[in-house]
């Protein structure tokens, strides 16, 4: 079984479990701190998870963040022992610079809620469309609700209070959703 099985199968609990870890990892500015609270996350969950399966799918689903968090830069994008990075800034005007180029990028203005977009953003990573183990920031870097810039902190605690059935036209979304699935290439 591979890995995105294993969380597909596992998700909730992944879920449930990486949610605190999210929030102290994104309050937290010095990346070397944020390393260490995912390293300390991996030694509490050995000791705490009994299920070998569940274990297995939440230490690799932890790795990945690791493996990010220490070969990125920082979210404020300071330099890294390789040299300067050009700084991501968001500007109200709702563009942010390419990492790339330094170029100006419009943001996507989405015109439903907040709640929307991040339920839409998990049903697109859910569905293998998207893959990111910093989805937050990436929304925060591509995306404005009705011309009103976001962070990724605010972002995970809408994902935490999302209502189980979904927010206010999710059968739209899902539906979009299963359309896109359903074709093929």
């Amino acid at each position: 079984m591979s890995f995105q099985e294993r969380y597909r199968k596992h998700k909730t609990f992944i879920e449930n479990r990486w949610q605190p870890i999210d929030v102290k990892v994104l309050s937290e500015e010095d990346p070397k701190k944020k390393v260490s609270i995912i390293i300390e996350a991996k030694k509490r969950a050995a000791n705490e998870i009994q299920n070998q399966d569940e274990l297995r799918a939440f230490l690799e689903f932890l790795e990945g963040q690791l493996s990010w968090y220490q070969t990125s830069p920082d979210q404020n994008d300071s330099a890294n022992a390789q040299g300067p990075v050009q700084r991501n800034e968001t500007l109200n005007t709702g563009e942010s610079k390419s990492h790339t180029t330094g170029e100006p990028v419009e943001k996507i203005n989405w015109q439903g809620t907040e709640t929307q977009l991040v339920f839409l953003m998990e049903l697109l990573t859910q569905e293998g469309f998207l893959k990111s183990s910093r989805q937050w920031k990436m929304v925060e870097e591509h995306f404005l609700v009705k011309w009103k810039s976001l962070k990724p902190k605010q972002l995970s605690q809408t994902f935490q209070n999302l209502p189980v059935k979904g927010p206010r036209k999710a059968q739209i979304l899902e539906s979009i959703l299963s359309q896109v699935s359903s074709l093929e290439d």
